[in-house]
């Protein structure tokens, strides 16, 4: 194994747990997911997030797209070096 591959593996085993903890934190606001399947009558977008639900939302986000970008350099560079 390579530093880059170590170094990868642990990025997105950070990220991961980070998507995790965070999509646990964020507070649901509806009747659940039997409300999605079955077609609620009030939509996704009907009610307002507080502050700290949005910054989780964002924050949720941004580790995703980190999460795919390192996954994908991983790939990359494990292809290129081995």
């Amino acid at each position: 194994m390579t530093v880059y591959e170590i170094v990868g593996g642990v990025i997105l085993l950070i990220v991961a747990l980070l998507i995790i903890v965070l999509t646990l934190l964020q507070h649901t606001h509806g009747q659940g997911l039997s409300s999605a399947i079955g077609g609620g009558v009030q939509g996704a977008n009907s009610t307002r997030l507080s502050p700290a639900d949005q910054m989780l939302a964002k924050v949720t986000r941004i580790a995703g797209v980190i999460f795919f970008v390192v996954a994908i350099a991983a790939c990359v560079l494990s292809s290129r070096l081995g």
